[in-house]
């Protein structure tokens, strides 16, 4: 009886250790490790929470909602970020609150104030694109101003996005834009006449400044006008939407755009 306990401890002993030697084997003959992440993995998207400053006085309202971002992997452009968000709005704070010391206008009833909201058109692990819809009004003043703000940020390379990193460098393709938004515009507005014309082909000249306000997101670029840009205050702001598709030519090289369009 004990003889044959002892042969299967024996057995058992002598198969543990020929698998022992065999996987040792398939370990040295691989160079991957034994638990590889996958290829394409699921992102850490970045995370946003909400900040309202509400200020009410006896001359003035503040309204302001704006994003602070949480939990990304490049926590160092995570705090530039956010601190460029808390600087701007404290500074259109401090302009109120300035103006209001500078040119006293008393209406009862009627405070100067600013508000502030906006949305979320792109966040991934490495990439916000946000738009700001601003309401501003002095008192005293003839109407109140709405338009457009916006912020672009590259997490990875902690840096806000400009255009000219949408497309090749040195590519020409100003004009091009400039002649989509002027026919663009001119359809939303249904026959201006021609001194308003003129006007917005002023205000949507190639001139890089005039396109720097903008949102992008997996297909297109949009981009935002004020009012003043485009002519009298009664036209509005404007949005113009251009797909990356009608600018291949001049971004078909761009390493930012293909990581925009993967995500």
């Amino acid at each position: 009886m004990m003889t044959n306990k002892k042969l299967i401890i024996f057995i058992l002993a002598f198969v543990l250790m020929i698998g022992f030697w065999f996987s040792k084997d398939l370990l040295k003959e691989s160079d991957q490790p034994l638990f590889s992440p996958q290829p394409g993995g699921i992102q850490q998207l970045l995370k946003i929470k909400l900040i309202e400053i509400k200020e009410v006085g006896d001359k003035y309202e503040i309204q302001i909602d704006y994003p602070e971002f949480f939990g990304s992997v490049f926590p160092e452009a995570e705090k530039t970020a956010n601190l460029f968000l808390k600087d701007r709005f404290k500074d259109d704070i401090k302009r109120l609150k300035d103006d209001l010391v500078e040119n006293i206008v008393d209406i009862p009833g009627i405070k100067s104030s600013i508000e502030t909201n906006y949305e979320e058109i792109v966040l991934t692990g490495k990439l916000a694109s946000i738009r700001f819809d601003n309401y501003q009004y002095t008192a005293g003043a003839a109407h109140p101003n709405s338009f457009y703000s916006v912020f672009n940020y590259d997490f990875e390379r902690n840096k806000q996005v400009e255009l000219v990193d949408l497309f090749n460098p040195g590519s020409d393709f100003l004009p091009v834009i400039s002649d989509i938004a002027f026919q663009d515009i001119k359809e939303q507005l249904e026959g201006v006449d021609s001194i308003v014309e003129e006007t917005l082909k002023t205000g949507l000249e190639p001139n890089i400044n005039n396109f720097s306000n903008f949102n992008f997101d997996k297909e297109k670029i949009t981009f935002v006008f004020d009012p003043y840009q485009l002519g009298a205050y009664a036209i509005g702001p404007k949005l113009v939407s251009i797909s990356y598709d009608q600018l291949r030519e001049f971004n078909d090289k761009s390493e930012l755009l293909k990581l925009i369009e993967q995500y």
